[in-house]
């Protein structure tokens, strides 16, 4: 289990929080602390949720995780729930880059502090806290405005799945362009179309939580300009939503692509199947009206015949052969 604080003073250095306290100290609007909790560790939880004075449910919810996006707003304070994604076990095949697993992040804001809970390592929640250097102006926002940033940066990482799952479809259609008889093509587009279906029932239950944040309701505790943040946040939302749409249809262009490529296929064997024919019809034509018993003076012509019918079957498949190059059958 690991709690990690960082006090914002806009009018200071950022710097840790010590955690070992009873009580919380008085934080002016020029600060804003920040508590990140990885773990499930139940007494940690209940330290951590009675220091902060969060209800009961609150604290239901976190020791007993419902695993899906939701909110609640008390009276001096917001809880939510959003779901993210991260890098899972890798395979090998076109769809190794598009895999990923689900985790559960609980986020709380008040007045002046923001705590965010999950079970395992959030990379995105890294890469943000990397970002923020010591003589930071994060103190100078509201607890609103910081987990607008914080969510912003949740959606990001939903963009970056979509666009490792865009590369693996384009790596599947060159696969397929480049060898057509490529066997595990299906294989891979069917666990990729079986990833962006999941990752968009990930995503879908969001909406009414963003949906929600954008409304004017839930300001209480943030200010005007918290709104248009959650506002702009519920509008990459959305721009998220179209990505998986477009990722879906992808799919079935890469499908497309193989089917017009299978077809392709067929058609180079038809012809060449139809050039065999033609030419075996021919010998078939000529041996069988050099064999009729009719009494013909040419019929009896012996190897000079033989040599003449031999002539006439190649120039005539040499004709087909031709026609058929014209034509751009072979």
């Amino acid at each position: 289990m690991t709690v990690r604080a960082v006090l914002y003073d806009a009018d200071g250095r950022d710097q840790p929080f010590d955690m070992a306290i009873s009580a919380l100290p008085p934080l002016t609007d020029r600060q804003l602390l920040w508590v990140d909790v990885i773990g499930n560790d139940p007494g940690e939880l209940r330290r951590v949720s009675g220091l902060f004075g969060f209800h009961r449910e609150s604290l239901r919810t976190l020791l007993e995780p419902v695993g899906r996006p939701g909110l609640d707003q008390y009276q001096q304070y917001v809880q939510l729930t959003v779901t993210a994604v991260e890098p899972g076990p890798t395979t090998h095949g076109a769809a190794a880059e598009a895999i990923w697993k689900p985790v559960a992040l609980d986020c709380f804001f008040g007045s002046n502090f923001v705590v965010t809970v999950h079970a395992e390592p959030l990379h995105y929640l890294s890469d943000f806290d990397h970002h923020i250097r010591e003589d930071s102006n994060l103190g100078a926002l509201d607890s609103a405005a910081f987990l607008a940033s914080l969510l912003d940066w949740h959606i990001t990482g939903y963009f970056r799945v979509i666009e490792e799952f865009e590369e693996a479809v384009d790596d599947l259609d060159e696969s397929v362009l480049l060898d057509p008889n490529d066997r595990e093509f299906l294989q891979d587009l069917v666990a990729l179309r079986r990833r962006v279906g999941q990752l968009r029932r990930l995503l879908a239950p969001h909406r009414e939580v963003f949906s929600t944040l954008a409304h004017t309701e839930v300001q209480s505790i943030g200010t005007s300009d918290s709104a248009a943040h959650f506002r702009t946040l519920y509008d990459r939302f959305e721009r998220a939503m179209d990505s998986t749409e477009h990722a879906r249809e992808l799919i079935v262009g890469s499908f497309d692509l193989y089917m017009t490529s299978t077809a392709r296929q067929t058609n180079d064997a038809v012809q060449v199947l139809t050039i065999i024919t033609v030419s075996l019809g021919i010998v078939g034509a000529v041996a069988g009206l050099m064999g009729v018993n009719f009494t013909v003076e040419f019929f009896k012509s012996g190897l000079r015949g033989f040599i003449v019918m031999i002539a006439v079957i190649v120039a005539l498949i040499s004709l087909a052969l031709l026609l058929a190059r014209r034509r751009r059958w072979i």
